[in-house]
C-alpha cells in the first residue's frame, strides 16, 4: 500500500513538472513556425507531428493521474495497476525519442557527406532503444502491477543505455565535424565554439534525464521516483530538437559575416537549416 501511494505521488509530481515543460514546448513550437515560414514542408510537418505526439503524451499521463485520484479513488486493487493511458504514453515517449534521433542521424549523414558507418551506428542504437522501449510496454501490458515494474530491469536498462549511447554519439559526431571545419580564418573559432556549446548543452538535456531515470529505476524501483524523469523524457527530446532549429537565425547572422565566409561553414549552416 505504501509503495503504491509513493508511486502515485511520483506520478502526480511528474505530471505537474511535465505541464511546465510543455509550456516551453509550446513557446518553442510557436517560435519555430513564426521565425522559419520558408522551411521545407517535410520539416514543418515533422515538427507539427512531434508536437502532436508530445501533446498526446501529456494528455495521457494527465488522464492517468485523473483515473487514480478520481475514478479509482479508494480502490486499492485498481490503484496498484499501471493504467492503460500510462501504457500508451510509454509508447509515445519511445516514438518521439526515436524520431528525433533519426532526424539527427539524417543531418549527420548530410553533414558528413554520406558517412555510412557513423550514420549506421546512430540508426542502429536508435532502433535498439525503440525496440527496448517497445519491450517495456509489452512487459507492462502483460504484467501491469506497479510492484512488478522493477522486474523489467533488462528492457529498461537496454532502452536507456541505447538512448544514452545514441545521444552521446550524435553529439560527439557533430562536435567532431564542426572542429574538422576549422580553417584558421578570422573569428571562425568563435562560431565553432558556439556550435559546440549548443550541441553539448542540447545533448546534456536528454542525457541527464535518461541517466537520472536509469539510476532511480535500478536503485529504488519500488517508490516510483523514476516516473518523474520518465514522464519528462518526451519533452526533453522535443525541446532539445526545437532548440537546435530555433538557434539558426543567430548562427546564420554569424555565417553571413565576411570573417566566416568559407565553404565548410556554409555547409554546416545549410545542414542546420
Amino acid at each position: 500500500m505504501e509503495d503504491t501511494l509513493a508511486v502515485l505521488a511520483s506520478h502526480f509530481i511528474g505530471v505537474i513538472i511535465s505541464s511546465m515543460f510543455y509550456g516551453f514546448t509550446l513557446a518553442q513550437t510557436w517560435r519555430y513556425f513564426r521565425a522559419y515560414p520558408k522551411d521545407r514542408w517535410c520539416m514543418k510537418a515533422l515538427v507539427a507531428f512531434l508536437w502532436t505526439l508530445d501533446t498526446a503524451q501529456l494528455a495521457l499521463v494527465a488522464a492517468s493521474i485523473y483515473h487514480y485520484t478520481i475514478v479509482w479513488q479508494g480502490d486499492i486493487t485498481m490503484s496498484s495497476h499501471v493504467s492503460k493511458t500510462f501504457e500508451a504514453s510509454m509508447g509515445i515517449t519511445s516514438i518521439i525519442a526515436f524520431l528525433v534521433q533519426l532526424t539527427y542521424a539524417h543531418r549527420i549523414w548530410r553533414l558528413s557527406f554520406g558517412n555510412i558507418i557513423v550514420t549506421f551506428f546512430i540508426v542502429l542504437l536508435a532502433l535498439a532503444a525503440l525496440g527496448s522501449g517497445g519491450a517495456m510496454v509489452v512487459k507492462t501490458v502483460r504484467d501491469p502491477l506497479w510492484d512488478s515494474t522493477h522486474v523489467s530491469n533488462l528492457p529498461a536498462s537496454s532502452f536507456y543505455l541505447s538512448s544514452m549511447a545514441c545521444d552521446f554519439l550524435i553529439a560527439a559526431t557533430q562536435v567532431y565535424f564542426f572542429h574538422k571545419s576549422r580553417t584558421g580564418i578570422g573569428r571562425l573559432g568563435g562560431l565553432i565554439t558556439r556550435l559546440t556549446v549548443l550541441v553539448v548543452n542540447v545533448g546534456l538535456i536528454t542525457t541527464v534525464d535518461v541517466t537520472l531515470f536509469l539510476i532511480l529505476f535500478l536503485v529504488c524501483p519500488h517508490n516510483g521516483a523514476f516516473l518523474v524523469p520518465y514522464i519528462l523524457m518526451s519533452h526533453c527530446y522535443l525541446n532539445s530538437f526545437l532548440s537546435v532549429l530555433n538557434s539558426r537565425l543567430e548562427l546564420r547572422e554569424l555565417v553571413d559575416n565576411d570573417d566566416y565566409a568559407c565553404p565548410s561553414i556554409y555547409t554546416i549552416a545549410s545542414e542546420l537549416a
